[in-house]
């Protein structure tokens, strides 16, 4: 029998092992019993047996890093995000392994190492596939949290201008703008408020939670204007030029950077234009 056959199905009978002894209901548990009375009201779904599979295998590996603020600026769930990596990791674990079976049955003697040692390498790439698209997802909607608070500032000038305090401006600013980024910032005042907090600390915990410094700025501006009834205006209008003036140059980069990789086609274009006119010399005098 061949090795590769007796690992894929060790594999698959431990997987059949795991997934078996979570769907199998267990005895009540104290731990449980007693969360759910200290709950304080608090209704949260009950986790079913493939949630509770993910978290025990996320917490069996606390040295995987996670990619917290990208998570939460996308609003993912962390175990939503361990899954797809650990079904991503099995898919490319699973991939060579089927396509020498299937050369097998076709009469096609193929070594088993290199089966394996290919499967291992795409298992990784896979399992580490999700973050690289977490990370660039991440990226293009930091940068349109960027854009939209460059307008968030403007309002929140125009209604510091217009006579209302710093609460009543960041709130207002808030309720006024329109997308998900708006939404974002103004749930956050509303938990601050809720919670009998000043409003420029839900931004700091919002600006923490997501990675976007340019919001802890204004909650640093704001915290200013609310303790020392500084004037703000300027520093709003000024912050809110520099933002844009960063995005600017941004974008012109990006858009340069992508000037300079069609080079590279438009180069291979041309040599290959280039063989094809000079294959026939070349054919008729050395043919």
């Amino acid at each position: 029998m061949s090795p590769l056959i007796l690992i894929s199905g060790t594999l698959v009978g431990l997987g059949l092992f795991a997934v078996v002894g979570q769907l199998i209901p267990g005895g009540p548990r104290l731990d449980v019993a007693l969360g759910r009375i200290h709950a304080a009201g608090t209704q949260e779904p009950e986790p079913t047996a493939v949630g509770a599979l993910v978290r025990q295998i996320a917490a069996a590996m606390p040295w995987l890093p996670v990619p917290s603020a990208d998570l939460a600026l996308l609003g993912q769930d962390r175990e939503r995000w361990f899954a797809s990596k650990i079904i991503c990791g099995l898919t490319g674990l699973g991939i060579i392994p089927v396509l020498g079976m299937l050369a097998a049955l076709a009469g096609q003697r193929v070594p088993w190492t290199i089966p394996a040692i290919a499967s291992v390498v795409l298992g990784l790439a896979l399992f580490f596939a999700p973050d690289l698209v977490t990370r660039v997802n991440a990226a293009e909607k930091r940068t349109d949290f960027r854009h939209a608070l460059t307008s968030y500032l403007d309002l929140v000038a125009l209604e510091r201008g217009a006579g209302a305090g710093p609460t009543e401006a960041l709130e207002a600013a808030a309720r006024i703008g329109g997308g998900w980024a708006f939404a974002r910032i103004g749930a956050a005042l509303d938990a601050a408020r809720k919670a009998s907090r000043p409003p420029w600390e839900g931004l700091a915990g919002l600006a923490a939670e997501t990675g976007v410094t340019e919001l802890a700025d204004l909650a640093e501006i704001a915290e200013v204007a609310g303790h020392e009834g500084a004037k703000i205006l300027q520093t709003l209008g000024a912050r809110a030029e520099s933002m844009r003036a960063q995005a600017l140059s941004a974008t012109k980069a990006k858009a340069g950077s992508r000037s300079t990789t069609m080079v590279v086609p438009i180069a291979l274009l041309g040599a290959g234009f280039l063989l094809l006119l000079i294959f026939p010399i070349v054919y008729r005098t050395f043919g």
